[in-house]
């Protein structure tokens, strides 16, 4: 009887090793792991309007971009311009790094204020501002998207 017991014992312990190896071989494998997380704002600069517009972009984009890296709100930027323009699509595009979507969430507000107390803008300021650079430049889209880091 004893003997029973036993085997019933080990057969049990091998019935929970059995499972716990199904449920970790039954697991999607992640080809990656992710990384950091990046706005993507696609512009259509107007018609001979790119030196108007970089001139914003070298100025309070910069001011303000280079505030919020200071203040670890934000990685990098960086700004891409094609080569190859089409009257359809977008020629232009600013690409801003975050730590992570939490990171990015967390400082949402006090990045706001950041850039308020850098360039120097209440609402109704800011608000011009978008209307100013609406007659240089048209967004096409907004994208957030996370980088995937292979492994």
């Amino acid at each position: 009887m004893i003997a029973r017991g036993k085997r019933l014992v080990v057969a049990g312990v091998v019935a929970v090793i059995l499972l716990i190896a199904i449920s970790a071989s039954a697991q999607i494998y992640r080809y990656y792991k992710p990384g950091s997380v990046f706005t993507l704002t696609l512009i259509k600069v107007n018609s001979g309007m790119d030196a108007a517009y970089l001139q914003y972009l070298d100025t309070q984009l910069k001011k303000d971009s280079e505030a919020q890296i200071k203040a670890k709100y934000m990685k990098s930027y960086k700004i891409l311009r094609s080569l190859d323009d089409d009257e359809a699509g977008w020629n232009l595009i600013i690409l801003r790094e975050y730590e992570s979507l939490a990171a990015f969430e967390a400082n949402e507000e006090k990045a706001d204020a950041l850039s308020r107390e850098v360039l120097s803008e209440d609402d109704q300021k800011q608000m011009q501002g978008y209307t100013d650079r609406s007659k240089v430049r048209q967004i096409v889209a907004t994208k957030t998207m996370r980088e995937f880091i292979l492994k």
